[in-house]
């Protein structure tokens, strides 16, 4: 399985499955094992991410004009119910003030393993999925637990030819990252390995900055051990990024309320997602803790049915949304911190 492949696959320009290649993608999410976040994705993400073409990076706002990338303005819709627009800036300045206080654990020895508990509210269902992941620091072993069922144990086998990272490389590959937030947004804009799309792709080659969005938001989701001052970076990175915006009291599955991170232009394929006809389908929120400012899950709301090939796949006023509930560091596969 390949870590950076499926996480570059949360962005504004998937393409759309047919209804019968989406059927097996959500036949075969549930309950498995993937390694998003070291192993770590709710089980309907790939399918979502499909489905609403980006998770992670879409968002509606207020009823403003705001500019876009590659026209003069584009009108944003009115947000949730109980979230207010906050200005993006002052947020993620003191988001990054937050992470220059907070202390850093120690690096996990290679034989520990890293521990997460996630709640998923999925599109269709009346009740919550709580999984559990284990994922060994040295990549080599994974498992995975819904409900408090039977857990599903994996080797993994390293491949010279994959660039699956374990949690252990991950940390080592934000330790190389620039902790100035000007130049890890230049990175992060040419980052070639996060390319998503041929040149060629007749619907329009990602945006640097839709780009530098999605892999800054994959950055913030990871346990691994990041710096104080990287993470700083990562946040007034954002903040220079043309088009992020937040909201106050986006919910999560356990319907906390948070500080919703949200991406949106005017460009091809990006930003808010639309029908044929203009219409919002489906808006999205990188959901952060409004006091400590870490990640604290994510949330799609379907304001149109959502139509593949003729048929619903997911009714109006559908929501698919995470919340992060327990991770830390332990010594043996099933312990929980």
């Amino acid at each position: 399985m390949d870590d950076l492949k499926t996480l570059s696959g949360f962005r504004a320009d998937a393409p759309e499955p047919d209804a019968d290649r989406l059927r097996s993608l959500r036949a075969r999410s549930t309950g498995r094992l993937r390694r998003l976040r070291f192993g770590l994705v709710p089980s309907l993400a790939a399918a979502t991410a499909a489905v609403m073409v980006a998770v992670a990076v879409n968002g509606t706002g207020p009823q403003v004009t705001r500019p876009g990338i590659g026209a003069e303005a584009t009108q944003v819709p009115s947000p949730p119910v109980g979230a207010t627009p906050v200005e993006a800036e002052v947020v993620l300045e003191r988001a990054a003030l937050m992470a220059e206080t907070r202390k850093r654990d120690t690096t996990p020895r290679p034989d520990q393993w890293m521990y997460r508990k996630v709640v998923v509210k999925q599109p269709n269902d009346t009740e919550n999925d709580v999984q559990e992941y284990w994922t060994r620091y040295d990549g080599t072993r994974h498992a995975f637990r819904q409900d408090g069922g039977e857990m599903d144990v994996r080797t993994h086998e390293p491949d010279p030819d994959d660039d699956d990272l374990s949690p252990r490389e991950y940390a080592a590959k934000l330790a190389d990252l620039p902790a100035d937030p000007d130049r890890l947004l230049a990175h992060v804009r040419g980052d070639r390995h996060w390319i998503t799309k041929p040149e060629d792709d007749p619907g329009g080659k990602e945006h640097p900055d839709e780009r530098a969005f999605r892999v800054l938001s994959v950055y913030l989701g990871q346990e691994v051990p990041m710096s104080s001052e990287l993470e700083a970076a990562i946040f007034r990175a954002l903040a220079r990024i043309e088009g992020v915006r937040t909201e106050a009291g986006v919910r999560d599955a356990l319907g906390r309320p948070g500080i919703g991170l949200a991406y949106e232009v005017d460009a091809p394929r990006a930003g808010t997602r639309r029908d044929v006809n203009g219409q919002v389908v489906s808006r999205s929120y990188v959901i952060l803790d409004p006091t400590t400012y870490r990640y604290l899950g994510s949330r799609v709301d379907y304001l149109q049915d959502e139509v593949l090939g003729g048929e619903l796949i997911f009714p109006k006023g559908s929501v698919h949304a995470t919340a992060e509930v327990a991770a830390g560091v332990v010594d043996e596969l099933g312990q929980i911190p």
